[in-house]
């Protein structure tokens, strides 16, 4: 575990596609406004964030979700997430995303025909579909037209593979935006932005203490669930001490996909955690 001299240490090399720095960047709407209608291709209007650390859920019954990034305007509903890890689901969460948004954000009484659009994007550091395409867009789209004729339900989930080594098929400034996320490579006003944001946030004693003081109880979480360690698998003891481990990160909303993915646990046993 990371000691808190480490952590400041490394908090100096942090970077945009580090999930806090992402989330704090992100935050700045100018920025965020640059970066969403960058990879949207179109103008969007008044950002308002829906959620920072907000659990959303459809009911009381289903699993909570943290939206990093969760912003609205006039008509549509974004999520943006930064991927580094190659993780199998995550056609499954942009599902589960789009679900969990539409209910959230949307009066009951809400008619139809005024169900704002949905947008998911994912940010990955890696080929989501090992196509070795830059960008994935998917519509509901009908086969037997060849695909020609879409539902236009207003859902729309895009994944951007930024290691691409082709980037051709896409605009001079999204190829910019590509390079600065792979290389740190500054080339565009966006990636200045960017990175003069980072440089303040990481000059700021108030954020660095933040990320510090959440690294830390996270590992204490993390050695906790851990004491007893594992060896074919995991002990009755371990067991115990990852759900309880589940069930704090939980509390402090964290996402169920994350908290799954850190201690090892399925997505169905998350669910009858935050269901008892």
């Amino acid at each position: 575990m990371l000691t808190e001299q480490e952590l400041l240490k490394k908090w100096e090399t942090l970077t945009f596609t580090d999930d806090f720095m992402f989330s704090q960047v992100m935050h700045d709407e100018e920025i965020c406004r640059q970066v969403v209608e960058l990879i949207l291709g179109i103008k969007i209007g008044k950002i308002e964030y829906l959620s920072t650390q907000e659990k959303q859920k459809t009911d009381p019954d289903s699993m909570a979700i943290i939206m990093d990034v969760y912003l609205r305007d006039e008509n549509k509903v974004i999520k943006v997430e930064m991927q580094t890890g190659h993780k199998k689901e995550l056609p499954k969460r942009s599902r589960y995303y789009q679900s969990v948004s539409d209910v959230s954000s949307t009066q009951t009484s809400t008619d139809y025909e005024k169900l704002p659009d949905n947008i998911v994007i994912f940010i990955c550091t890696f080929d989501p579909f090992d196509q070795k395409i830059p960008f994935y867009t998917f519509y509901y789209t009908c086969e037997e037209t060849d695909h020609k004729l879409k539902l236009n339900d207003g859902s729309l989930r895009i994944f951007l593979n930024t290691s691409a080594e082709k980037l051709t098929t896409l605009d001079a400034k999204l190829q910019a935006f590509y390079h600065y996320i792979q290389e740190g490579t500054v080339e565009s006003d966006l990636a200045q932005n960017i990175s003069d944001k980072i440089t303040t946030l990481k000059n700021d004693s108030v954020t660095r203490r933040y990320y510090v003081m959440t690294s830390l109880k996270i590992a204490d979480l993390q050695r906790d669930a851990y004491t007893e360690g594992r060896e074919e698998g995991i002990s009755i003891g371990a067991y115990e001490k990852a759900l309880e481990t589940a069930r704090k990160l939980i509390a402090r909303g964290d996402s169920p996909v994350d908290v799954a993915e850190l201690l090892d646990l399925s997505l169905l046993e998350i669910q009858r955690l935050m269901n008892n």
